[in-house]
């Protein structure tokens, strides 16, 4: 879906996405036994970054969306939770401070792909020892159809793009899943690799 899409969805009460945390959100809320500080990249309407404050983390969410953030916001003070938010584009977005766990879920497929390695390379050196970067991206396969409503400014990755970025650290986990999907009204299916990598040293 392209970016400036969002904020006419998000700007509906309901949540487009749902308010239940992705699975890769609840495994790394399950797996870091250390709470500690998480950015989340394209946190959209908040459902992974409220997860992440409810279980202890000190959640950052950065979104291009505005409506998508002051939903999240909100919800944040319903449940009272501190959180705090960026508005930003991911391709100007880069970390200044240090985290625990950088994570994305659906979103680094809007990074051009002439800026990966240095954006990668920047949620790399802005990860504390120890912590984690939890990602998922889409990846192109000739048997699967491009989605209805994919964006002009999306780009896939082919299989082992993001894995190879990564090299250098503890590979926790790693897979290529294809599912099914429902986002824009129309089904289709997707696939996507899904990595959670630890940095230790």
């Amino acid at each position: 879906m392209a970016m400036e899409t969002y904020d006419e969805v998000y700007s509906k009460p309901e949540f487009y996405w749902g308010q239940e945390p992705n699975n890769l959100c609840k495994r790394a809320v399950k797996l870091i036994e250390a709470k500690g500080k998480v950015i989340d990249l394209g946190c959209g309407e908040g459902k992974d970054m409220i997860h992440f404050a409810r279980n202890g983390f000190d959640a950052v969410g950065v979104d291009l969306s505005k409506p998508g953030l002051q939903k999240a916001e909100k919800w944040a003070e319903k449940e009272g939770l501190q959180v705090a938010t960026v508005q930003a584009n991911i391709n100007e977005f880069n970390l200044t401070a240090m985290f625990d766990v950088v994570y994305s879920s659906g979103t680094l497929t809007y990074i051009v792909p002439t800026l990966r390695h240095d954006m990668f390379m920047n949620y790399k050196e802005h990860t504390n020892v120890g912590g984690f970067n939890v990602f998922n991206v889409f990846v192109e396969k000739p048997f699967i159809e491009t989605a209805p409503d994919w964006g002009t400014d999306e780009y896939f990755y082919r299989s082992g793009d993001l894995l190879s970025f990564y090299w250098d650290w503890e590979i926790i986990s790693f897979e290529e899943v294809i599912f099914d999907c429902n986002s824009s009204g129309v089904p289709h299916k997707h696939a996507m690799d899904v990595m959670i990598a630890r940095k230790t040293k």
